[in-house]
């Protein structure tokens, strides 16, 4: 299947800032490693020389490309070169296997041929810990490159080493430089709200990925529709009817053979983020949220507890997998993808893709059987799907300049021309896509405006597989050509998601935004929210699984205790500051 935002990346944790990041002193940003330049033929143009605005213009619309009505996002133009001078870059960027190698890649060759602009790429490899523990080793020792690409600095590292004067504000090249980032900043007005520190800079390229879907599969689920019509109840709009459905299906034994799983969820996919959205409105971890202003946390109220009460009882009852805790995601798709009949009456996941292989040419496929299931209204009328409205949609650190570099002003270009609607199908697919024809209508019943013409790309070396700055509009998203006779997963994930999460989303002012702190905040925020997560969650499984009765009054407060010793109140301290200088 094609690469896809519903199996996003793990981002960095927090942890990797206590690895090296925050030992960097602005000490380290003196000397050598702010000489030299290996982007530049001259030296006309140096990294503190403002430039003026409207620098550039943008290349004539493509022929022939069709766009729908009221149409918002990216567009097809002539990409012209940057620079008539050979001119080489040094990026660092991620080692991987969708990618192959950065310097063959046929996206880098393509790129490199419309903008004249070479890359000389350094690919590190490992986990996103590992690499970014690599690329903190190269910042302190002064080895730094022009830029990093793909890497998952976090918005206070950016912040940090921005302040250090080691990242480029690439804010004062926008005007001038980024005419497509520009545009996108139009289209989507609060993108400069979420992308600047503190200090209103902008240290890093911004990126826009408006994934739909992707707002609510934090807290989606599915159920089979056989199965409930065997059992023959309906779908299950409450708690009460929501455990009355996982009961028909362990009596029937659906399965066969005691092998019924009713309903099942997995590590990566922790089951408070749907189950205890019909109890308080939660958005996991960090379990961040706002009331009248205020950042609070929803693990120590006592709706939380009741919500455990009420998953304690389905898992005491066998309607939930034994091994919730500790089953990773390929046991969850040995259990839906068991040979013969179905075993699995539901999951908690973000797509089908987590729970079942996808054939998406079989229109009697496994995966077509199970339809997600909206939230469901718990005993005190509380419905909310956890809808993300801010950690999807505009994003940092895909492009990330360092004051090494001579000529940012080419590297803003260079990365705006991957805003271009070509350039981000070509690095999103490689050339596998076609423009759609006046007629073909998109994901959302709307002209569409491009198509890819295979469902599967098994192809590697041929995209850059997201690590690059685009602009992928809701608009542009959902323009994708729906095929009658070879039809994706994309349109029903969207309508289904239309359906079924979007109309019981939580108020906007409630989700706590993606907030920056500063180095002294960063440090004592990561030790304390490691801690609480670590103590959540085992308390969580310990409750859920009866090692701890959550109808134990005893018990419940012992855990309260052990959240507030570890520093809770301190916690919500520095969120409330740095959501205050979000708000500034």
């Amino acid at each position: 299947m094609r690469n896809n935002d519903v199996n996003a990346r793990a981002g960095l944790s927090r942890r990797s800032l206590l690895k090296g990041t925050l030992g960097v002193t602005a000490a380290a940003a003196g000397g050598g490693l702010l000489a030299g330049c290996s982007g530049s033929t001259s030296a006309e143009t140096g990294p503190s020389a403002a430039p003026a605005a409207a620098k550039v213009t943008l290349g004539t619309k493509t022929a022939g490309v069709v766009y729908p009505d009221g149409y918002v996002g990216p567009v097809a133009r002539e990409l012209k070169p940057i620079t008539t001078e050979k001119v080489t870059f040094k990026i660092v960027v991620p080692q991987d296997l969708t990618v192959g190698d950065w310097k063959t890649n046929a996206f880098t060759k393509w790129l490199e041929q419309k903008t004249g602009v070479h890359i000389e790429w350094n690919q590190v490899g490992g986990t996103v810990d590992d690499v970014m523990t690599k690329v903190n080793a190269m910042i302190a020792a002064g080895d730094i490159p022009d830029a990093f690409m793909g890497i998952e600095f976090t918005r206070s590292q950016l912040f940090l080493y921005g302040q250090q004067g080691l990242f480029t504000d690439v804010n004062q090249y926008i005007d001038g430089y980024a005419l497509n980032l520009q545009q996108a900043m139009k289209d989507y007005p609060d993108a400069r709200k979420l992308v600047q520190a503190p200090d209103k800079k902008i240290y890093s390229f911004p990126h826009v990925n408006d994934c739909y879907h992707c707002r609510a599969s934090n807290g989606r689920a599915y159920l089979n529709t056989d199965w409930i019509k065997e059992v023959g109840l309906d779908l299950p709009k409450t708690t009460e009817e929501f455990a009355e459905v996982l009961r028909a299906f362990k009596k029937a034994d659906l399965g066969g053979n005691g092998r019924t799983i009713p309903f099942c969820g997995y590590k990566e996919a922790p089951f408070d983020t749907y189950l205890m959205n019909s109890f308080l409105y939660t958005p996991g971890d960090p379990w961040l949220v706002v009331n009248d202003g205020k950042v609070d946390v929803t693990f120590d109220k006592d709706e939380w507890r009741e919500g455990v009460k009420y998953i304690h009882g389905l898992y005491a009852e066998g309607l939930i997998n034994k091994d919730v805790f500790t089953a990773d995601q390929d046991q969850m798709l040995r259990y839906g993808n068991s040979p013969g009949k179905p075993i699995v009456g539901g999951a908690r996941a973000t797509y089908w893709g987590a729970f079942l292989d996808i054939d998406q040419k079989d229109p009697n496929a496994r995966w077509r059987k199970y339809v997600a299931l909206p939230p469901l209204e718990g005993p005190n009328k509380v419905r909310y799907a956890a809808w993300n409205y801010l950690g999807v949609g505009v994003g940092v650190a895909k492009l990330v300049i360092t004051k090494k570099c001579a000529k940012p002003e080419l590297l803003v270009q260079w990365a705006d021309a991957q805003l271009e609607l070509e350039a981000i199908l070509r690095g999103y697919s490689g050339s596998n896509f076609a423009w759609a024809k006046k007629g073909e209508l998109g994901i959302n019943g709307k002209q569409a405006v491009y198509g890819y013409t295979q469902t599967e790309i098994a192809e590697k070396n041929v995209n850059w597989y997201q690590f690059n700055p685009m602009y992928r509009s809701q608009d542009f998203r959902l323009a994708e050509r729906v095929n009658p006779k070879d039809l994706t997963f994309e349109s029903p994930l969207y309508q289904q998601t239309a359906d079924s999460y979007f109309p019981h989303k939580q108020p906007q002012e409630m989700q706590f935004p993606p907030v920056t702190l500063d180095q002294d905040q960063a440090a004592q925020e990561a030790e304390l929210k490691t801690n609480l997560t670590s103590e959540v969650n085992l308390s969580f499984s310990k409750f859920v699984t009866g090692q701890l009765d959550p109808n134990d009054d005893a018990a419940w407060n012992d855990y309260k205790d052990r959240v507030e010793k570890i520093g809770v109140k301190t916690y919500l301290d520095l969120e409330q500051a740095a959501y205050e200088t979000y708000n500034s």
